[in-house]
């Protein structure tokens, strides 16, 4: 073992009995070639422009030529700006222009952290090209330290990773990169009542600090946004999310984020409008790139949340009309592996029913019901994603509220409980979904149907006998506490606050105080929604407060004239 390799290891804390040594080898003895290496789909788009990046990343590149140190930087801003598509499609340039660049193939296997069917090959082709490089010597000291924070990712997750781009970090204190991993992989989030940890706190104070020493850069500021994206009040960021966009004007990904922050603090136009930005940069390079849906699910994601805004604003005719649009947009033939298909299977294809949920007119349990796929018509897809096992339940969930809207509880009730089984039978797909790249689109779904489940009982118990009634408290109170906030900087599945939907029995219950507590509790995670407010409004003139009354209903006279 090379002299530096072992310095390396120790200063990333790896034990000289630890894998890389080994992982170095292929299993079949072969290195592949770098074509090998380059995901299909990235090949397909073809030699990305060399453009400028405002606030980019700016650091010395170990490549043989100056188009290939160009290209690595132009992906890692990519990577960093949140495209890993783009970002792939300029490692895959420098490689080919120097099959020797270390930071090139570090790059790759970065953006092909969470492989598709479509990419695990070539995630698997570049690790082996890297872990090559790693011990033929290749690259700067500071490249390999990048390297090896990779490798205990892979060996040990997030905390692994978190420490050795910290020990990266702490030897090169003015390299920017390094300190934004350790960062990145350290984030703790924040526990049940919503407080940060103490690792989040810890990551969060490492990356202002960074943006104090880079002020002219984008990275730092796109990263503390982005671990705070979950954050129980998104009021302190949005001015940084503002911010960040102004200093890059015509990046999709920093829209979308920004969006993201002013649909969470209630600012639903203006949040519609980010969204509408990054979805029209996004067509844009489609078009430029001759690429599709199934290389662009950015699109598709900003699309839905651009149109889920609207229907927060209260637009819903405009909402509806674009959500039946998106949902139109053909799964890609021949590519139903891709993660934009299944963005689109995931997300779009559901989004029109789930906007009729939110309206919840009698009625529309069954227009709903028509607008979701036929089975049929997903049959072809059942191989490459497991999105039919959310659309087919979500299907139960709108057939039992059809049959409570018809006045048939016992017939819901029926529904209802081969909903159970079929959730019992998708909780057993979680590996699969897991092993196939799906896990996060398979929980954000499974804990949609969860919820969905939860209240679809509260209907029926309200539908049924009297002495069935209270159990609808329980039901609606798990339903409320099973919605979680969305995650990965998505709009939520479930587009009503399921505590508002308890404040509602609680008002029909004549318990005021009761129901202003939960219409408060739903407006935290869904702010200025409009049927909480009027909710609320209704439960302080229940409670004899007219003033507050009429102070709710003056927010929701000023929301609906922005």
């Amino acid at each position: 073992m090379k002299p530096w390799l072992i310095g390396w290891i120790v200063a990333a804390g790896l034990a000289l009995g630890e894998t890389p040594a080994e992982a170095v080898k292929p299993a079949n003895g072969e290195l592949p070639g770098v074509e090998q290496a380059i995901p299909d789909p990235v090949k397909a788009l073809g030699k990305p422009a060399l453009t400028a990046f405002p606030g980019g990343i700016r650091m010395a590149v170990s490549a043989t030529t100056e188009e290939a140190q160009n290209h690595v930087l132009l992906g890692l801003n990519h990577l960093h700006g949140g495209w890993e598509t783009e970002a792939s499609r300029h490692f895959a340039a420098a490689m080919r222009e120097d099959p020797d660049c270390l930071l090139a193939h570090w790059g790759m296997v970065m953006c092909l952290l969470n492989p598709t069917p479509e990419t695990g090959p070539a995630r698997n082709a570049a690790t082996d090209r890297l872990l090559h490089l790693v011990d033929a010597g290749k690259g700067s000291e500071l490249e390999r330290g990048y390297a090896y924070g990779l490798i205990k990712y892979f060996e040990e997750g997030p905390n692994g990773a978190a420490q050795a781009f910290r020990k990266v970090a702490e030897r090169f204190p003015n390299d920017l990169q390094a300190g934004v991993f350790s960062a990145l992989f350290n984030r703790g989030g924040y526990d049940p009542s919503g407080s940060p940890t103490a690792d989040q706190e810890a990551a969060e104070k490492r990356l202002l600090a960074l943006i104090e020493k880079h002020p002219d850069s984008t990275i730092p500021l796109n990263a503390l946004l982005t671990i705070r994206a979950e954050a129980p009040d998104a009021g302190p960021s949005l001015e940084m999310a503002r911010k960040l966009c102004r200093m890059a004007p015509d990046h999709a990904p920093y829209f979308h984020l920004l969006g993201h922050f002013e649909w969470r603090c209630g600012n639903h136009g203006e949040a519609a409008s980010a969204f509408g930005k990054a979805s029209s940069f996004y067509q844009n390079w489609m078009r430029e790139n001759k690429a599709g849906i199934a290389d662009c699910p950015e699109w598709i994601r900003a699309e839905c949340y651009r149109i889920v805004a609207l229907a927060s604003r209260g637009e819903f005719e405009t909402a509806y009309a674009a959500a039946r649009q998106v949902a139109a947009t053909p799964v890609p033939t021949g590519r139903h592996a891709s993660s934009g298909a299944r963005f689109l299977l995931w997300e779009a294809k559901t989004l029109p029913a789930r906007l009729l949920m939110h309206r919840g007119l009698k009625g529309n349990a069954a227009e709903a019901l028509m607008s979701l796929p036929k089975p049929d018509e997903l049959k072809a897809t059942h191989k490459q994603s497991l999105a039919y096992w959310w659309i087919d339940g979500l299907r139960f969930v709108l057939e039992a509220n059809r049959l409570v809207d018809a006045g048939k509880p016992d017939e819901a009730r029926q529904v209802a409980d081969a909903m159970t089984q079929h959730g019992e039978a998708m909780a057993r797909t979680q590996n699969a979904a897991g092993a196939s790249g799906e896990r996060s689109s398979w929980t954000r779904s499974f804990r949609a149907l969860e919820v969905l489940a939860s209240e679809v009982r509260g209907r029926i118990a309200l539908a049924g006998p009297a002495d069935r009634r209270d159990l609808a408290f329980n039901w609606f109170s798990s339903a409320a506490d099973r919605q979680l906030p969305a995650p990965m900087l998505l709009p939520p599945v479930v587009l009503s606050p399921m505590a508002a939907r308890l404040g509602e029995f609680q008002l029909a219950s004549s318990k005021p105080k009761d129901a202003i507590e939960s219409f408060q509790r739903g407006l935290a995670s869904f702010p200025n929604d409009l049927g909480a407010l009027d909710g609320l409004k209704r439960a302080y003139q229940m409670d004899g407060d007219p003033v507050k009354a009429a102070e709710i209903d003056a927010r929701i006279a000023a929301l609906k004239a922005r």
